[in-house]
């Protein structure tokens, strides 16, 4: 770097004037919606970051939904009937996978499926020969699977894990064994007496699982060489580019925060004891 190049940088980046200064010229940055400037890649921070998120959210997305929805269907069964061989089986298969990191999954199943069968691809979201429309599409998808799959997996057991402990103790409050005397069915038990209790955590769990999806969206990127904000942010460490990283830091939280506030507004709509727990407990 050039003795020019050195002050023209030490201008831009507001670092000939005081610590205050800098944090009000990042809040602006902010407000703008700009997050500030990489010197590294020559470009606006947002603009990066709004260029690589739809990858990372078509990971994130429907890795959320499969956990959240395999965790809740199967943690009510294995609650509601804890003790029996499957609900027993399959507690302890999923406290060994929770225990498992989310690369070594990624890796196992890329053996299995790329290398040893060669079924999907390994690398990217899209062949060099995939053009537009229902081929691009079914291209896509293929290359979809192993990282949707990887973090489901990594994501499953504690969806699985919270449910199944609380149904298994709803499942033994009064009104459950009375519906069970009167022959109710296990299936009208089980989605309208537990799941109805249950709503609030399962909402606030799926609130909760976007941020911890997104960060092992991190890891799957990297893995399959994914363009999406964790490759982004590792390219950021490994240069530097601390204006970078403080914008991928700073939308990664928002979004955490977005997804709590609207779950918190969702458990307020649909649970009558949250809308109305001041007034019952006065």
């Amino acid at each position: 770097m050039t003795p020019a190049q050195y002050e023209t940088y030490r201008a831009a980046l507001h670092l000939d004037e005081s610590t205050g200064m800098q944090f009000l010229y990042y809040l602006r940055s902010l407000l703008d919606g700009t997050l500030g400037y990489s010197f590294k890649k020559d470009a606006v921070v947002s603009s990066l970051i709004w260029e690589r998120l739809g990858y990372t959210l078509q990971i994130t997305l429907p890795a959320v939904a499969l956990s959240t929805l395999a965790g809740l269907a199967w943690g009510l069964r294995c609650g509601y009937r804890s003790g029996v061989p499957v609900d027993m089986a399959s507690t302890v298969a999923l406290i060994i996978l929770n225990a498992v990191p989310t690369f070594l999954i990624g890796l196992l199943l890329m053996i299995f499926f790329c290398f040893q069968h060669r079924w999907f691809p390994y690398t990217g979201l899209s062949s060099p020969e995939a053009t537009a429309g229902s081929a691009w599409l079914a291209d896509r998808m293929r290359h979809l699977v192993l990282p949707v799959l990887t973090l489901t997996l990594a994501s499953l057991p504690s969806r699985y894990l919270l449910m199944r402990n609380t149904a298994k103790k709803i499942a033994e409050e009064k009104y459950v064994l009375y519906a069970r005397q009167r022959g109710l069915p296990d299936r009208t038990i089980r989605f309208s007496c537990l799941l109805k209790n249950i709503a609030p955590q399962f909402v606030t769990m799926t609130g909760m699982s976007v941020g911890s999806c997104i960060g092992g969206s991190l890891v799957v990127e990297n893995l399959f060489s994914i363009k999406g904000m964790g490759k982004l942010l590792t390219e950021a460490v490994n240069t530097l580019d601390y204006p970078l990283m403080q914008g991928i830091l700073f939308v990664t939280a928002l979004i955490m925060a977005l997804s709590i506030v609207v779950t918190d507004v969702i458990c307020v709509l649909i649970d009558p004891k949250v809308r109305w727990g001041e007034y019952i407990e006065k």
